[in-house]
């Protein structure tokens, strides 16, 4: 891939963006992979990285798994600064040893930095993570992660999404999606990978959609218990006074686009505009 040219390097200079990446059940018919999904997380975070920005990311530190993406993104457009955060809930980092976190914070060296959210929400350190005892509820604790998320950061991108098999009362997705609608943070809807991201899409610009979209989709959006978290986010989008994306065109080809390099440079554009 080659490095992009988008807008000046330090156009996000001192912003967050937390960047919510997954697989959806609708790929295969969009023609579409996960390897489609990586190449969003690498061109989205070497974007936001270029510009100046710190890329926020919530998952965990399996092997080959997207984490790994961004650090090698990170190692090479950095450019010496802080520009990755990896943020681990407490279902997470409770799989691990102390050494094994220890050895990931060292990893990241000057580029990043781990942050550990408990299930309360508190950021905690690494010599005091695995202290006590915890609920052991995942969703409980994912969502903690997300609500400090949301409120750390200055956007969110979501892209793809389970819509059923999830962890949790509603998808984690839509969840997200919400907390940083109810955090008056921008909120960056990519929906042309499907899942949840789609279904959030739809539900706040429905006529971008209209022509391509093909037949029930995104798949399993008609669940009620989606449909429930659908309505929220939506009441959420119209009671709370939330950030708006600036630019009417971007934004369409953000939410409908299937290509990692037209999503990122969407994604930078908007970021930028809303910084100025």
């Amino acid at each position: 891939m080659n490095e992009p040219t988008l807008i000046s390097r330090d156009a996000l200079s001192g912003r967050k963006i937390a960047l919510s990446v997954s697989e959806s059940a609708d790929l295969a018919r969009l023609g579409l992979n996960e390897q489609h999904c990586r190449l969003v997380v690498a061109e989205v975070g070497r974007a936001v990285m270029l510009a100046g920005g710190t890329v926020v990311y919530g998952g965990n530190l399996n092997p080959g798994g997207y984490t790994e993406i961004l650090i090698e993104e990170a190692q090479r457009f950095s450019g010496g600064r802080p520009s990755l955060e990896i943020t681990l809930a407490e279902s997470e980092y409770r799989k691990l040893t102390e050494d094994e976190l220890i050895t990931a914070d060292r990893g990241l060296g000057d580029f990043g930095r781990l942050t550990l959210v408990s299930e309360s929400g508190d950021t905690v350190p690494i010599s005091a993570a695995l202290e006590g005892v915890w609920t052991q509820d995942p969703g409980h604790a994912l969502t903690a992660m997300r609500e400090y998320v949301a409120c750390e950061t200055t956007a969110r991108l979501v892209v793809g999404g389970r819509l059923v098999d999830y962890t949790g009362t509603e998808p984690g997705v839509i969840e997200e999606a919400r907390l940083t609608i109810q955090a008056e943070r921008l909120l960056l809807v990519a929906g042309g990978y499907g899942g949840a991201a789609a279904a959030v899409a739809q539900r706040l610009h429905p006529q971008y959609f209209v022509g391509w979209a093909p037949e029930g989709y995104p798949v399993h959006a008609q669940n009620a218990e989606v449909l429930a978290a659908l309505e929220a986010v939506r009441d959420a989008y119209v009671s709370t006074d939330v950030k708006r994306a600036p630019d009417e065109e971007l934004l369409r080809l953000l939410t409908i686009s299937h290509r990692p390099a037209d999503i990122a440079r969407a994604t930078v554009r908007l970021l930028s505009q809303l910084v100025d």
